[in-house]
């Protein structure tokens, strides 16, 4: 079935995904780094959370997991000139590569790029520090639910949440799976669950040249 899906996705992104270089650069300079393309968003997917920047206006975007900044540059590009993008990446390997694919995307709203872990630097965030108006978190699934927590707190009403990688090929109602990053997400999904701070909330998954997964997309109340 993979190969129908990764087959699916390149029709869907050969009609309605423009090319764009930059993207295209990022996504080789990965490689050329030795790290798999497969950790960042597929095309399609990143087209989806661009429209979702856009539909709802946003100028502010907090994303928890930079990567190699593949999903940043998709982000960016929704938002308006005078936008600004907040990233945070914890390993110091992929935040040089990521540093360096920020560069050459040459994005026109402000993209700041912070290395630490991202509890740490979101607790460390100056107390006058902006809501943000998008939210997208793709780090270690094991802390998601403390990244949600947080986020809600960098948040304001009309806020929307989206987290990554939620479903796992379905590990997440696996019983017999108890790694950390599949109890870290079985104990958001219990948080997102009539969470006091939230207006709306579902989960969608996924398949397709990632394989098969799913996104948790919230709003906040």
């Amino acid at each position: 079935m993979q190969e129908l899906w990764t087959a699916v996705d390149e029709y869907i992104e050969s009609h309605l995904i423009p090319h764009d270089s930059k993207l295209d650069q990022a996504a080789q300079n990965t490689v050329s780094h030795g790290f798999s393309n497969h950790l960042a968003v597929a095309p399609n997917q990143g087209m989806f959370l661009q429209m979702l920047i856009q539909m709802n206006r946003c100028k502010r975007v907090l994303e928890l997991g930079t990567f190699a900044a593949y999903s940043t540059i998709w982000l960016a590009r929704a938002l308006p000139e005078d936008g600004y993008l907040l990233t945070i990446e914890n390993r110091d390997t992929h935040a040089k590569m990521a540093q360096y694919n920020i560069d050459q995307a040459a994005l026109t709203p402000e993209v700041e790029l912070k290395v630490g872990r991202a509890a740490d630097i979101l607790n460390n965030l100056d107390a006058n520090t902006p809501a943000f108006d998008f939210i997208f978190i793709d780090a270690d699934k094991a802390s998601y639910p403390e990244y949600l927590e947080l986020s809600l707190k960098h948040s304001r009403s009309g806020t929307v949440i989206v987290l990554d990688n939620v479903i796992r090929a379905g590990d997440i109602i696996n019983p017999d799976n108890h790694k950390p990053s599949i109890e870290g997400l079985r104990q958001t999904f219990a948080a997102l669950k009539n969470h006091p701070k939230l207006l709306s909330c579902t989960a969608l998954q996924t398949i397709g040249s990632k394989g098969h997964d799913g996104f948790a997309i919230a709003i906040v109340k």
